[in-house]
């Protein structure tokens, strides 16, 4: 997303000297030749002042935001650089290089949040592929059931499964999961999943490694992988197996003393 912006304000800027080369020469007018320099001078401030204390927050903030913002900020940059450059300049009619640049900058940055949108979709299997696939090997499962009331995370109760019908079942839950980029959730799960898995990394070397994920009705939060939370945007069931062990005797529990 960085990179695309930062590619559309270079185009921008190029765009902007050609079309001044091309349509006026070395004879483009400046406004701070003209009476309306001050007022000129002090709105850019002003909108500078604005970018900066944007960027103050733009790390906490979700990236199709802050591109809308960028584009409202390029939309108002361009109809007041044109408007100042028709009443200051009219006979010039170099107030048509903004609209250009502005009409511009809207369409590309349009195509770049419709294509942000959709690289947010994938899959549970697509964020865990180097953790989890067809030659993993699964040695254990751990289900961890959290408890929140008291808004401070408290384990309930926790269980380790060895037994490989059961696994099968809970990573059948999970294979179908198709989830959204979300960065905004700051939870914790309801459940935190902890896998040992054994993968090979080089010919005749295999390396086990333990990794967890939270687990709520809506969203993930895994700490492997493509790290992050997402949000669950499939209807899977993928706590099915999970609530049926819940106080099962297909499993051993150790349940938290009060």
């Amino acid at each position: 997303m960085a990179a695309a912006i930062s590619l559309l304000a270079i185009i921008l800027l190029i765009m902007n000297y050609l079309l001044s080369t091309w349509l006026f020469g070395e004879k483009r007018n400046k406004i701070s030749d003209t009476d309306g320099e001050n007022f000129h001078r002090w709105v850019l401030v002003f909108i500078g002042i604005i970018v900066l204390i944007f960027s103050t927050v733009i790390n906490r903030i979700d990236s199709n935001y802050v591109i809308w913002f960028l584009l409202g900020l390029l939309v108002v940059i361009c109809i007041f650089q044109s408007f100042m450059e028709w009443k200051y300049l009219k006979e010039s009619k170099q107030y048509v290089i903004p609209l250009i640049l502005m009409v511009f900058g809207v369409i590309c940055a349009t195509g770049i949040i419709v294509i942000n949108e959709q690289m947010k979709y994938t899959t549970f299997q697509e964020v865990v592929s180097d953790q989890l696939n067809e030659e993993t090997t699964v040695r254990s499962i751990s289900i961890y059931v959290n408890d929140f009331s008291n808004n401070v995370l408290e384990r309930e109760a926790k269980t380790t499964i060895n037994d490989e019908k059961i696994i099968d079942r809970i990573l059948e839950d999970l294979s179908n999961l198709e989830l959204k980029k979300d960065n905004d959730f700051r939870n914790y799960g309801v459940y935190t999943i902890r896998f040992v898995t054994t993968n090979q990394v080089e010919e005749d070397h295999y390396s086990t490694e333990s990794w967890y994920i939270d687990l709520t009705e809506n969203y993930a939060i895994i700490t492997e992988g493509s790290l992050g939370s997402y949000e669950i945007v499939s209807e899977t069931g993928h706590l099915k197996t999970i609530k049926s062990l819940i106080g099962s005797e297909e499993v051993d529990w150790e349940f938290e003393e009060e």
